[in-house]
């Protein structure tokens, strides 16, 4: 059409391709036009179609857990009048502007700046340290305000202070920290969420003369890679009124005292509050104190233990998911038993004929090691430790490595069990049951009655254990000198 921009006209054509669909489908399909463009609204409705804004759509679902992430309408088109932006009218400049990356890497390269990742102490989240490989030695960034923005694991820029800088004082750290409270004025509601006290002593530091420090200290210049992921933790309300459409504004305070808090909006804050929740870092201008987030989903009530439990498998980022069945496709089919080849494999030792054992809690299923103690025609013992051979059945590159590298290692909670490798591997095919045969890892040693090592030898290796005993039973049968069982008389 004669004077129609193609962002017109492009509204227009989802208008036409709306009325096809609900001629197409007749009455038994609602067709709903989407649209954060008040103009293609109004045109939509006067052509008969049905036609929402995104926020009204997501607010028939009924689910406030959506409309967090329509807090901030990301639409021009959209009035901002329907958020309220709470910040101090008189804004501030806390920090400073990072360097852009041309800088920084002429800055590197002539040694002005140093690169490292910083790392935020644990126990003082107003100090953190960036190892330097250009000047050996670990920089120590005192004070938010020389941290500049920088989160946890983030590889930064820095740049060091003159060496009359370098004090041990700590009085301005608790400054940092009254001034973050002073400035949103919270009212804790719960212990977790009181103001963080980063070092006992501070209040009388501050009286004590400075001392030179031999460490080098710092400041963060720019952020050469962003560290920022979800966080775990629950919300302080801020003590002002709701904007228009519901939107509270919060403070998140991380589980992990080196997160910084973020602010957040939520349209559901009665629902958040004593919740233990997920949320993710967007953006930290320098205009503001706090990281700015959104919300992501609800763990659960504060204090349940499934809901702490949960967190504590986020902060260390364990993956929980189910194996996927490309991991699964993987594995060999059960039921699984010794092959031909393996007991060919001329570097595989045969060890059925030894009598091997193993020791472990009640109800094991998954029996990765045994062991075996024979005593040898020369008075000495034969000692053996047998681990189950996975890596027989991971084989490099595979979906089954990748997953088993990524996962790392088998986490053991009070309850629960997170493993590297899928069951019918570690509680089966792998598994040193009694009476199977099973491939293993060996390590055997000659050793005199005084424990002194003759000899070691390592081998791959078949077994055969003739008994899966729990602690108790173990403890039964050496305890038991009139026990006339084959594995007490010639395996203990």
């Amino acid at each position: 059409m004669v004077g129609e921009s193609s962002n017109d006209r492009n509204d227009r054509a989802i208008r036409v391709a709306a009325r096809w669909y609900q001629s197409h489908l007749g009455e038994s399909v609602k067709v709903l036009l989407i649209t954060n463009d008040r103009d293609n609204k109004r045109k939509a409705i006067e052509e008969g179609l049905n036609a929402e804004t995104v926020e009204s759509y997501v607010r028939s679902l009924a689910q406030p857990g959506l409309l967090d992430l329509v807090v901030v309408p990301t639409s021009g088109d959209v009035s901002m009048e329907d958020v309220d932006d709470h910040r101090p009218s008189k804004k501030k400049v806390i920090y400073n502007e990072h360097k852009p990356m041309s800088e920084i890497t002429s800055g590197l390269r002539c040694g002005i700046y140093h690169q490292g990742k910083l790392r935020v102490n644990r126990y003082n989240p107003f100090e953190a340290y960036v190892g330097s490989e250009s000047i050996g030695d670990e920089i120590v960034i005192r004070g938010r305000s020389n941290m500049n923005r920088a989160f946890d694991g983030d590889i930064v820029a820095v740049e060091l202070l003159p060496q009359d800088q370098w004090h041990e004082s700590k009085s301005f750290i608790a400054d940092d920290d009254e001034e973050e409270e002073e400035d949103v004025h919270l009212v804790p509601n719960s212990a977790d969420d009181a103001p963080r006290n980063t070092n006992s002593t501070q209040s009388t530091v501050g009286s004590s003369a400075p001392s030179i420090s031999s460490r080098p200290v710092g400041r963060v210049m720019g952020i050469i890679k962003r560290n920022w992921n979800s966080y775990c933790g629950s919300l302080q309300p801020m003590p002002m009124p709701a904007g228009s459409g519901g939107v509270a504004h919060a403070l998140f305070v991380s589980k992990d005292r080196r997160v910084p808090k973020i602010r957040i909006q939520t349209r559901q804050l009665e629902n958040l509050v004593n919740k233990r929740i997920v949320v993710a870092v967007d953006s930290w201008d320098v205009l503001s104190r706090y990281p700015s987030g959104h919300y992501v989903r609800t763990i659960g009530d504060i204090g349940d233990k499934e809901t702490e439990t949960e967190v504590v498998l986020i902060e260390n980022d364990i993956n929980t998911r189910p194996f996927s069945t490309q991991v699964l496709a993987c594995l060999p089919p059960l039921p699984w038993t010794l092959s031909p080849e393996d007991l060919a494999n001329p570097n595989r030792q045969d060890l059925r004929q030894v009598r091997v054992f193993s020791v472990d809690p009640p109800g094991c299923r998954d029996i990765d090691d045994a062991l075996h103690c024979t005593l040898l025609p020369n008075g000495n013992f034969e000692v053996g430790v047998h681990i189950a051979d996975v890596t027989n059945f991971v084989h490099p590159g595979t979906p089954l490595d990748e997953e088993a590298a990524q996962r790392g290692t088998s986490v053991y909670l009070v309850g629960q069990r997170i493993d590297m490798l899928p069951k019918p591997l570690t509680e089966d095919v792998c598994s040193l049951r009694a009476d199977v045969e099973r491939l293993a890892f060996s390590v055997i040693w000659e050793m005199t009655p005084d424990a002194d090592v003759i000899s070691t030898r390592y081998t791959k290796s078949v077994i055969k254990s003739c008994a899966a005993m729990s602690y108790v039973e173990a403890q039964a049968r050496m305890d038991d000198r009139s026990c006339d069982n084959a594995v007490v008389k010639e395996g203990l």
